[in-house]
């Protein structure tokens, strides 16, 4: 595993949104990709920001409390979050990833969105090492 690279298990089918997204629209499509979370693009393909189902159940009380002006994605997104290279080792990723709660990993390519990998991803690729021990 140890040789094995993150290109190897992300998902190049993404479900993202792009800058000014408004709140319902990152709601449609969190709930359509089944993500807790969605990376934020510009024009460009450049990762900006994560955006979360948290972030988004926040953002309906407060302005759903207060009828403030529409919320946009800009408004709520996260600027820090960890990204990760396709050439990473997986088990390099898997190692330092532990104290993360964070489900989902952009992955960026010259500072453009390649692809994800999510926990599961991470999940099934030790899973499935672990039965090649088994069986040796």
């Amino acid at each position: 595993m140890s040789t094995q690279k993150i290109k190897s298990i992300m998902k190049k089918s993404i479900a993202t949104v792009q800058c000014q997204t408004p709140l319902k629209d990152i709601i449609k499509t969190l709930l359509r990709s089944k993500q807790a979370h969605l990376p934020v693009i510009n024009a460009s393909n450049k990762l900006i920001g994560m955006v979360s189902q948290i972030d988004c159940h926040k953002a309906l009380l407060i302005s759903g409390y207060h009828c403030d002006k529409p919320v946009k994605v800009n408004d709520i997104m996260t600027s820090s979050y960890l990204t990760l290279s396709p050439y990473d080792s997986i088990s390099d990723v898997t190692i330092s990833s532990l104290e993360s709660t964070v489900n989902l990993f952009p992955v960026v390519e010259d500072e453009k969105l390649v692809g994800i990998v999510n926990r599961a991803d991470l999940l099934t690729i030790l899973n499935e090492n672990l039965s090649l021990c088994e069986h040796a």
